[in-house]
């Protein structure tokens, strides 16, 4: 995997969530960073990453789909979730150095 990726999802492919399209929760976010490793094609086994920190923010409180999620794991980096205005997850990867 590269230095810094970018994967974008429809978030209806997460539709059986209940944070899907509905904030974010630890455990949203984690699916959703697992779901990106398998498009990045990540080589070890996704089922142990282990997660360190997880951070969400709200950058405009006047609008809920403003939240930026901050999530660092042991291995392979950290990942920034947002959502756009037109139903989509993006998740950008970033390795550690």
């Amino acid at each position: 995997m590269g230095d810094t990726q970018t994967i974008t999802f429809v978030e209806d492919i997460f539709n059986k969530h209940p944070n899907c399209f509905n904030g974010w929760s630890e455990n949203y976010a984690q699916i959703i960073i697992k779901e990106a490793l398998k498009e990045l094609k990540y080589e070890a086994d996704i089922n142990k990453v282990n997660f360190t920190k997880y951070i969400c923010k709200e950058i405009d409180e006047n609008n809920r789909n403003r939240d930026i999620c901050y999530v660092e794991t042991e291995q392979p980096g950290f990942f920034y979730i947002m959502r756009d205005m037109v139903d989509h997850i993006n998740v950008v990867y970033n390795r550690w150095d």
